[in-house]
């Protein structure tokens, strides 16, 4: 089955949207209309605990000879996180299939994430990274990493590839400079949190609402923060589900959620809208006629 990628990106998607609702006057968060879904979950899965090893004193990744690793395993996928000290490895209450890894990165510090089960690393440019099976299909999405959101003067975390199956995380600190006026160090390391997905759906269901029949997609809390790949992860497996999605109208309908709607409890799909192209779709507040 082809998944339908009728928009390159959820970037793209954002700007495209920002410029449709600065020439229509409206807010899209506010009016994006359709019916209730499913609450929250509160289950995690069970997974074996994470373990730790010094990595080898020679460290490509660029996170120097004392970097040990952390292995992270959720469903299928497996990674190995290296920094210079473990990485803490939590289940928190994200729903099934989740993972949040936490790091410590030190004065110009990296991490490598390197992906040991089959497949391929794909970094995105919001810094969310997709894992691709051995076709091309993504099967678990790596929302940004992030720094403490009370942090001051939080650094950028830039997310580059090293290869098909490694990415490395660094602070891109660009505000600590030097007395001089150059760029210097942060004395203090920085923690870093991302999460690790592979189910980004909580549910599916069929309903009539307004002029016809109306999917109502409640995506996981997770996945709906994180990304691209995160987007990339809910269309592939909301496809998977329900191959009435695989359309122009209903593609287009799910980016403008995604970008305008994000907390919207349920997204509300119609197979029976015209496909009318994104910027209208927005305009149309994801429900255009």
């Amino acid at each position: 089955m082809q998944i339908r990628r009728a928009v390159a990106s959820p970037l793209a998607a954002c700007a495209a949207l920002a410029a449709a609702l600065a020439v229509g006057g409206c807010s899209l968060v506010e009016r994006a209309q359709g019916s209730d879904g499913a609450g929250d979950p509160t289950a995690t899965a069970s997974q074996p605990s994470p373990t730790s090893t010094p990595a080898p004193s020679s460290d490509p990744g660029g996170t120097g000879p004392k970097a040990r690793t952390s292995t992270v395993t959720v469903g299928d996928v497996v990674l190995d996180v290296s920094s210079r000290k473990a990485a803490d490895v939590r289940e928190d209450e994200l729903g099934p299939g989740t993972r949040t890894v936490t790091l410590s990165l030190g004065p110009e510090g990296s991490a490598r994430l390197s992906l040991t089960s089959p497949g391929a690393l794909d970094v995105d440019t919001d810094g969310s990274i997709s894992v691709l099976d051995g076709s091309g299909t993504p099967v678990a999405a790596i929302a940004p990493p992030e720094p403490p959101s009370d942090a001051e003067d939080a650094p950028r975390i830039e997310v580059t590839d090293i290869d098909a199956t490694q990415a490395r995380l660094r602070i891109d600190d660009r505000a600590a400079t030097s007395g001089g006026g150059g760029q210097t160090a942060r004395p203090e390391p920085v923690t870093v949190t991302f999460v690790v997905g592979t189910e980004s759906i909580e549910s599916t269901t069929w309903g009539e609402n307004e002029g016809g029949r109306s999917l109502a997609v409640d995506p996981a809390d997770w996945a709906r923060r994180a990304g691209e790949a995160g987007l990339d992860l809910i269309r592939t497996q909301l496809v998977a589900a329900e191959p009435e999605a695989d359309s122009d109208t209903m593609e287009h309908q799910l980016v403008c959620h995604a970008v305008g709607a994000m907390d919207k409890e349920t997204w509300n799909l119609e197979p029976w809208r015209p496909d009318v192209g994104l910027i209208l779709t927005a305009t149309a507040h994801c429900n255009p006629v």
